[in-house]
């Protein structure tokens, strides 16, 4: 359901990046074709007041949970390349040009790498922030890059456990999403997933604590509201 965003990905080292400079991502026209993305659990609560959240089968991820952003395209990004005013961005967005690579060992061991899009608009721009000082140490902006992404990383697995809790207790449902825009275009949306609140509701009282207690009952509700921001996809 989202475009490949990452064009040339090189991971960040302090001697071939020395000098290099990366403006903070302030255009998003880059992401006017992204009808949707990932969404983050620890999200959901937010991203509920403006987005639908739904769950899709992911060919290489498996079910995950999404945003959706539009239907042809990004209904939240005008031809500026600006965001709606006062709506939220997803942290899928805002890690842009940067994402973590992994250099996995083994099942027990992973070497994580920054890395940034060398295809991106502003890498490389004499106006962006500097990634190390001239002794080759980080700058303050990119221990704060760093630390976002370590967050992401975080967040990102507990919310793959998360969707795995839901199938495992099989309270997804596929659904479908009919929207009629204001110029009389109709979009169905279809092979999406949703808690089913009927099975919800009959959950054991130990399994409903334990969604409690792991904070992904909360999730569950957040998800459940936003599917009334259906109807507030329109262009």
């Amino acid at each position: 359901m989202s475009t490949q965003l990452y064009g040339k990905v090189e991971v960040i080292n302090s001697d071939a990046h020395r000098n290099l400079k990366i403006l903070p991502l302030k255009n998003f026209k880059r992401f006017s074709d992204l009808n949707s993305c990932f969404i983050l659990g620890g999200e959901f609560a937010e991203v509920a007041k403006f987005y639908p959240i739904v769950f899709v089968q992911d060919a290489d991820e498996g079910v995950v949970p999404v945003v959706v952003l539009g239907f042809d395209k990004n209904f939240f990004v005008d031809e500026e390349g600006n965001w709606k005013e006062g709506h939220y961005i997803p942290a899928f967005v805002r890690r842009y040009p940067y994402i973590l690579v992994e250099n996995k060992k083994d099942e027990e061991e992973r070497n994580l790498f920054v890395a940034v899009d060398s295809s991106y608009e502003g890498y490389n721009d004499d106006g962006g922030e500097p990634l190390f000082d001239e002794n080759g140490k980080n700058t303050e902006y990119l221990n704060r890059i760093i630390d976002f992404l370590r967050a992401y990383d975080v967040d990102y697995h507990l919310t793959k456990a998360f969707a795995k809790k839901l199938q495992e207790l099989n309270l997804l449902q596929t659904i479908e999403a009919t929207i009629k825009t204001p110029d009389n275009r109709t979009f169905v949306m279809k092979n999406l997933l949703a808690v089913d609140e009927e099975k919800l509701r009959k959950l054991e009282d130990k399994e409903v604590l334990q969604l409690f207690r792991t904070g992904f009952l909360g999730w569950i509700y957040a998800h459940l509201i936003s599917l009334n921001n259906f109807a507030r996809i329109v262009k």
